[in-house]
Order: C-alpha cells, then sequence, then structure tokens
C-alpha cells in the first residue's frame, strides 16, 4: 500500500511507530501483528488503532497484521544499510506526496501543502509530523528555508545621572521577562508528536532506541527553533527578541 488522497493517510506520532520497528529489527514481532501485540510491545491503549493504520499504509504489514518483505528487509537491514533501507522505504510509501516536495529541502509550509488534500483533514498536522519525524530518523529532513530578518530598530541609549562626588555610580540594566503563559505555550507539532511516542511512565526501552529518540529530538528541535548567530539578538521561540 501506500499514501494517496482517496484513502486516510497515516498520522501516528513518528517516535512510536520508530520505536516499533526498532522492536522488530532487534527482538521481533510474532505474527500477525494486532493492537494485542503493539501493546505488548509498549504502544500506549490510545494510540494502537493509529499505529496499526499506519503501518499497513505505509506498507509495513499487510490487511491479515503480517509483516510485508519490506518491513522484513527493514529488519534484516544490516546497521550501515539501515537509515538507506528506511529512504527507500518512506519513498516508495509517500510516492504521491513526493511529487510536489522534496524531503531533502522544502519547508514547513510546503510539506502543509502537500497533505492539504488528504484525509481524515483534522489530522492533517500530524500526517505532517509523521513524514518529517521519518525522515529525519534517516537524516533526510527537510531544512527550514531562512528568512531575512528585519533591521533591528534603534534603541535610545540611557543617560547616566550625574552623582555626588565621593560615590560610584551606580547603574542597573532592566532585564527584560516575558510572562509565564507566554513562555510555557503550545508546542510545535513535531515536538508535540515526537513527545507522545515516548514509553509510558515505568516502562522501559532499549539503549539504541533511547539514542534513537535522543537524536531525533535534537534534529525535531532543531527545525522548530532555529540557531542563530551568538552575535545576533536573542530570538525567543515565539519570534520575540529580546536586548
Amino acid at each position: 500500500m501506500a499514501v494517496t488522497a482517496d484513502k486516510p493517510a497515516p498520522y501516528a506520532p513518528p517516535g512510536t511507530l520508530l520505536q516499533v520497528i526498532e522492536r522488530h529489527r532487534q527482538r521481533g514481532l510474532p505474527a500477525p501483528i494486532t493492537g494485542e501485540t503493539l501493546g505488548r510491545a509498549g504502544v500506549p491503549d490510545s494510540l494502537l488503532a493509529r499505529t496499526l493504520q499506519a503501518m499497513q499504509t505505509l506498507d509495513l504489514i499487510n490487511d491479515k497484521g503480517e509483516p510485508t518483505p519490506t518491513f522484513e528487509g527493514i529488519r534484516k537491514a544490516p546497521e550501515a544499510e539501515y537509515k538507506q533501507r528506511i529512504v527507500e522505504w518512506l519513498n516508495g510509501a509517500y510516492a504521491d506526496v513526493l511529487q510536489f516536495v522534496d524531503p531533502a529541502t522544502a519547508t514547513e509550509t510546503e510539506i502543509r501543502d502537500a497533505f492539504r488534500n488528504y484525509v481524515p483533514v483534522g489530522q492533517q498536522p500530524r500526517m505532517v509530523s509523521l513524514f518529517v519525524g521519518l525522515y529525519a530518523s534517516a537524516d533526510a529532513r527537510p531544512e527550514k528555508v531562512s528568512q531575512p530578518r528585519p533591521p533591528k530598530p534603534m534603541t535610545p541609549r540611557p543617560r547616566l545621572t550625574e552623582k555626588p562626588a565621593g560615590r560610584a555610580p551606580a547603574f542597573s540594566r532592566k532585564v527584560e521577562t516575558r510572562p509565564l503563559n507566554s513562555v510555557v505555550g503550545p508546542l510545535p507539532p513535531m515536538l508535540s508528536a515526537l513527545l507522545a511516542g515516548l514509553p509510558l511512565q515505568g516502562q522501559g526501552w532499549t539503549q539504541q532506541a533511547r539514542d534513537k529518540f535522543v537524536a531525533m529530538f535534537a534534529t525535531v528541535l532543531d527545525y522548530s527553533y532555529p540557531i542563530h548567530d551568538e552575535t545576533d539578538d536573542e530570538e525567543g521561540p515565539d519570534g520575540s527578541r529580546t536586548a
């Protein structure tokens, strides 16, 4: 199967799907792969249905829950070939989407536009998160196009007040702060989707799965909040600048 506009597109959290793939590579998943199988593999109950649907739509399992040759090829791939095998799988599964965007160069807006004809419409942001997260795991992530920065506004320099002789002048610099509710706001969709794939509290995971999550988190974090030169003004996640 493949992702097309005439049937529901996958929108499971990328971290959850990658966790299932890693579990199959390291320990194998018994066939047929069902919701019960995924639950024993650590997938939360709330994500079972969408994870199974994503696996079937992305050609990892067939309609009977049996692993496809594609899924078995990913499981058996040597570590040196793993990322290339992931890219080949994704290029086949998302062939329809790739007619409109190149995951190596597309901006977030271009990727969002490429999914506007897919259903369910309300899940399109999650479709984008899955697409970006899966390609990011293979180091084929889309790069965010830098926008020209507006000129910095001129701010008047503070005037120093003369102090009586014998006393050192006291200077204070006001530190601008933002209200807490403007700092702890909604997370970008890609970060939310990635964090939703974390194991439940008390459950464990393999060292390799943990390392992959940390690497992907850094990738998605940099994608959501681009790093600027230290010589530039500091820029917050919402685009505001502080002196």
